[in-house]
């Protein structure tokens, strides 16, 4: 017991909170889908993408640890240039907006489905969907409440101790989820083998799965801009300082590297063992569907806690993501005009505006018809379109002595990040006709 206390203790800060919101419903939407559609296809994927994941979100974090009481928006705006940081926050607060209400959505309808309430179905009488709307109004409200209670009335300190807590229950939740799927050994491990699956047609309805939106969620989600920009706002406010840097990219290897790692395989694997397999494995797109039909996942003497277990970590993956999207919109928000950004207990500007970015989505959530887990792949894969503007600031304001003093990017770490900018520019290139198309559908 005292060792896992102290290992918990050993990783608590701002890269367990960023990774139990990239442990969130976009991420694990993203990879469930990529299960449920591709199979195995995609574990290269998530593979590959680990290194950047740690590196960039790491040097992001160094940037808040050496620069405690300057912003990143306004590092950005002063050291490149205004027009950069109002842009990036143009496009940054409404898409975070839209990401919490999808987020509040995946809170309400896996809360529901713990106790078997789902959707009226398609055709069924008025009162049943009206029934069921109301249900989504109540529960936003409730789960905003207390989000409101956790993040205004409590301290940071605390928040980063439940965010991390969260983040173990999420991944042991995917782990027993996962377990039966390795008895498909081979086809897991050629899952490694680096390739591009084909589009899936889904039959009787016109559309197709495209492996490259797929592909491009997954990244999206993973080196989410969010992520990028907030994490130096939450080192910034945290204990540990520039003679930690060495400290916290041991914390980043293990929470990004080891935890968000292993969530992400175990997810697609469930995905694949469970629902790939099925006769509509292609029509999957909302929780009630991946949850009930995840009974696969278990011994036929406890299927029952299949979707018991799906819907209680897709809820909590909710939660910790909607933490994380309203605590960096705020951050940015008070930065870019120039206010007190810091998560402290006397900064009433902080908290209205926290306040004001959780009932937003949460009011709005509910009026938002489309279904859950899509919302989140269509909005990961808009983070795609962003990543590029934000590695090259990482690039700009790493490499700048104005800003890191002597703790300036090594040679490596500008490569792996140079990778990054190259990666995510031809993936936005590529991929952007179809996001578009996607929101015009």
């Amino acid at each position: 017991m005292r060792k896992l206390v102290a290992y918990f203790i050993a990783i608590v800060g701002p890269a367990a909170v960023i990774t139990a919101g990239s442990m969130g419903a976009g991420s694990t939407s993203s990879l469930i889908l990529a299960g449920a559609w591709f199979r195995y296809d995609l574990l290269w994927l998530a593979v590959l993408i680990l290194p950047l994941f740690v590196i960039s979100v790491d040097s992001a974090a160094r940037i808040g640890l050496v620069n405690k009481d300057r912003g990143m928006f306004s590092l950005i705006r002063d050291h490149i240039h205004p027009g950069v940081a109002w842009l990036i926050i143009l496009i940054h607060v409404p898409v975070h907006v839209l990401v919490g209400m999808a987020h509040v959505s995946i809170m309400t309808s896996a809360s529901m489905a713990l106790f078997g309430y789902y959707p009226a179905e398609t055709g069924m009488a008025g009162d049943a969907a009206n029934s069921y709307r109301i249900a989504q109004v109540v529960l936003s409200l409730g789960f905003a409440a207390a989000i409101i209670w956790l993040l205004a009335a409590e301290g940071y300190e605390r928040m980063q101790r439940v965010m991390t807590a969260c983040m173990l229950l999420m991944f042991i939740c995917f782990l027993i989820v996962a377990l039966r799927g390795f008895q498909e050994i081979g086809a897991i491990l050629a899952g490694f083998i680096p390739g591009v699956p084909a589009d899936l047609p889904v039959p009787g309805q016109g559309i197709t799965r495209d492996s490259g939106i797929s592909m491009m969620a997954i990244i999206g989600s993973v080196l989410a801009p969010g992520a990028l920009f907030g994490i130096s706002y939450l080192s910034a406010d945290s204990q540990a300082g520039a003679a930690d840097l060495n400290r916290e990219f041991r914390k980043s290897v293990i929470n990004f590297g080891v935890m968000y790692g292993g969530y992400s395989l175990f997810i697609i694997i469930a995905g694949g063992f469970a629902l790939y397999p099925l006769a509509n494995h292609a029509e999957i797109d909302s929780v009630n569907e991946a949850s009930k039909i995840l009974v696969r996942a278990f011994p036929e003497v406890v299927s029952f806690m299949g979707p018991v277990i799906f819907s209680l970590g897709m809820l909590v993956a909710a939660i910790t993501t909607y933490i994380v999207i309203v605590e960096v919109t705020s951050y940015a928000c008070l930065d870019i005009m120039r206010l007190n950004w810091h998560y402290a207990g006397d900064n009433r500007t902080f908290k209205y505006t926290l306040v004001f970015f959780i009932l937003a989505p949460a009011i709005s959530a509910p009026f938002w018809e489309f279904p859950e887990l899509a919302k989140n792949l269509l909005l990961m894969g808009v983070n795609t379109i962003v990543i590029p503007l934000a590695f090259f600031v990482l690039l700009f304001l790493l490499n700048n002595r104005a800003v890191m003093g002597e703790h300036v990017a090594s040679l490596k770490r500008n490569i792996v990040l140079a990778t990054g900018l190259l990666l995510s520019l031809g993936l936005s290139v590529a991929n952007l006709p179809e996001v578009i198309q996607m929101f015009a559908s």
